[in-house]
């Protein structure tokens, strides 16, 4: 099933109180609370999208950062003894070919 975003939900919600209101108010009050019910959920659903959207982004943050040294591949100059990335061919501290 499709997500609807809460910036629909909330364009909805005004466009029918707003109509509700300037047509015939008495005879269209249960639409008018209607589409303020739309703007609540609207609201609601922005807020908590955009606090998903920063909680991605800081176990993004964490996950693509440094990795435990039980996992990490460390490579060593065989004439210096630094440690190096798998990814270096020269030694960063001696410019040894790895």
């Amino acid at each position: 099933m499709a997500k609807i975003h809460g910036s629909v939900y909330l364009l909805v919600g005004l466009l029918v109180s707003f109509l509700s209101w300037k047509l015939n108010y008495e005879k269209l009050m249960f639409f008018f609370y209607i589409g303020l019910i739309f703007v609540f959920i609207g609201v609601i659903k922005l807020i908590t999208g955009l606090m998903k959207k920063k909680n991605n982004e800081v176990d993004a943050h964490k996950k693509h950062g440094k990795m435990p040294q039980a996992h990490r591949q460390v490579k060593y100059c065989h004439q210096c003894g630094s440690a190096l990335s798998p990814h270096h061919r020269f030694c960063s501290r001696c410019g040894a070919r790895i």
